[in-house]
């Protein structure tokens, strides 16, 4: 008698995640002095930073790296690799004093050399593709070595932001890479057996299986307090939450809903100190042909007909607070305090309607997609269509993927398939709130713009000569996008929980936009 298998590939999963629990395959624990977590994905799999870009790269290499500058989970800055950096009045030109204890994994000491060469030959050559090396190549006129331990970095423009820029929230561009070994071995070979400064150095890698990296005992930031950290890919949520419970790993990402079981079992949390912003964006609402959105009354009753207490007491479990503006957090330049959620007032979103010539309420699709490592976009996407069609918004619920919808809402002019619709959509705020402003709002960028009003002053911004000047036209902006009610903020979240269990005496979670790998360090095994 043969047993006919209905869904071969979700028994080979359920197969694959017993071996993994019952430790049958080269599962076996590794010494109280080894850490290891387990990631969801490893990107693009190269430990390049100038090819990758930050939701790529430090999931899997951000170990190895430090940055120029220091970020906190209130935005406060602090020095890096940098003892001091200073301006020029006019900010054209920066002067950067190094630390002199720093040196690379193969020893070489870190000089101003290896900054010159990192912001010119590095993040700075045509074949970058990190996720702001287009802006640094453009705004960088030269680097200049004034000697071993200072690098002078002259501008075309205006960068008043640049100390900010090279600290460890917006990027990779602010790591500091090694010009004798790169030089030396090529970029091929660094992108695969690469040399930091950071607190671990690399080991071995596995494709698709796990890195490995051991403890730089005596770091000039950090000493770790372990001797070896493995990185494994395990994608299957269920699994990583089963090799928890077994032992077989002592951290993973884990989703609200699998926290509250974890917490019975005694497991601890970390969190990313900078939430998502997740909310619904609402296209092309500046179009004559935007229909119902068009229209300030509609997107207005949009936002109240929320319940967004409700849902991040439910959905969110908690994990989370209701949002007045996106997608800054409050260490942003720019966040404008304050701000009050939008209210929870169905009655007066459907007299809205009606007033603005839809008491019968209209059609729109929501578009479903994950982003930003946010997973309850189904979720979100369903409460959000309960909300509407409770005042008679008939809401289509459409699913599809970032690599489809992409290409939609940079279109310009946005594609008609987009115009007067919406989608959900969660990342965190950069750290400079006018970037933000000018990815998802000004019409100048042309990359989402959700609204056409506020160029005006997202263009003053860019010409702006101080961080003070740029907080106050950001945040003047923000206001009026909130005024105009131009999309539907929901809340602020704890997108990622990274749970440990008791072998892990605790970690200290620096702003990294959604990871956790760059703040190893930090970690402490009992």
């Amino acid at each position: 008698m043969t047993m006919q298998i209905k869904n071969p590939l979700r028994f080979l999963t359920l197969f694959m995640s017993l071996i993994v629990v019952f430790g049958l395959a080269n599962a076996a624990p590794s010494s109280a002095k080894t850490l290891r977590y387990a990631v969801q994905s490893f990107g693009a799999e190269t430990f390049d930073p100038t090819l990758t870009s930050v939701t790529t790269g430090l999931g899997f290499a951000g170990p190895l790296w430090d940055w120029l500058t220091v970020v906190d989970d209130k935005g406060n800055l602090s020095p890096g690799l940098v003892t001091s950096w200073k301006s020029t009045p006019d900010a054209k030109i920066w002067t950067l004093k190094l630390r002199q204890d720093v040196t690379f994994h193969d020893v070489s000491p870190m000089t101003a050399e290896d900054v010159k060469f990192t912001l010119k030959d590095g993040f700075g050559r045509k074949e970058a593709k990190s996720s702001r090396a287009r802006q640094f190549r453009g705004k960088i006129k030269a680097v200049e070595v004034v000697d071993r331990y200072t690098a002078k970095i002259i501008m075309h423009k205006a960068w008043p932001t640049f100390a900010h820029d090279v600290s460890n929230q917006p990027g990779t561009e602010g790591i500091v890479l090694p010009r004798n070994y790169i030089q030396k071995v090529g970029w091929k070979k660094f992108g695969r057996n690469p040399v930091g400064t950071g607190a671990f150095k690399f080991v071995r890698h596995e494709t698709g299986n796990i890195v490995e990296f051991a403890a730089v005992k005596n770091h000039w930031r950090f000493k770790p307090q372990f001797d070896k950290l493995q990185i494994l890919l395990v994608p299957e949520s269920a699994t990583r939450v089963a090799m928890l419970r077994t032992g077989q790993v002592d951290m993973a990402p884990v989703s609200l809903d699998d926290a509250p079981s974890l917490a019975k079992k005694g497991f601890k949390f970390a969190r990313d100190p900078q939430a998502s912003s997740v909310r619904v964006h609402l296209y092309g609402s500046y179009y004559k042909k935007a229909g119902p959105i068009g229209k300030l009354e509609v997107r207005k009753a949009l936002n109240l007909a929320i319940n967004r207490d409700e849902l991040v007491q439910t959905l969110f479990r908690g994990a989370g607070k209701s949002a007045a503006i996106f997608p800054l957090s409050a260490l942003s330049i720019g966040y404008p305090n304050g701000l009050k959620p939008y209210p929870f007032d169905p009655t007066e979103a459907r007299k809205l309607l009606a007033s603005a010539g839809y008491p019968n309420g209209f059609k729109i699709k929501l578009y479903s997609l994950p982003t930003g490592g946010f997973t309850l976009h189904q979720q979100v996407s369903e409460a959000v269509a309960g909300y509407w069609e409770a005042i008679g918004v008939r809401t289509e619920i459409v699913p599809t993927d970032i690599g489809a919808f992409r290409p939609l809402y940079i279109k310009q002019p946005q594609s008609p398939k987009l115009v007067g619709q919406a989608s959900i959509f969660a990342t965190t705020g950069r750290l400079n709130g006018a970037s933000s402003l000018g990815i998802w709002f000004a019409k100048s960028r042309k990359i989402t713009q959700l609204a056409e009003d506020v160029d005006d002053l997202y263009a003053a911004t860019q010409k702006a000569g101080t961080v003070k000047e740029i907080a106050d036209l950001t945040e003047k902006a923000f206001r009026k996008i909130y005024s105009d009610y131009r999309s539907v903020p929901i809340a602020n979240v704890a997108a990622v929980l990274w749970a440990y269990g008791n072998q892990v005496g605790g970690i200290t979670v620096a702003p990294h936009r959604g990871f956790v790998t760059p703040s190893f360090a930090t970690a402490v095994l009992k």
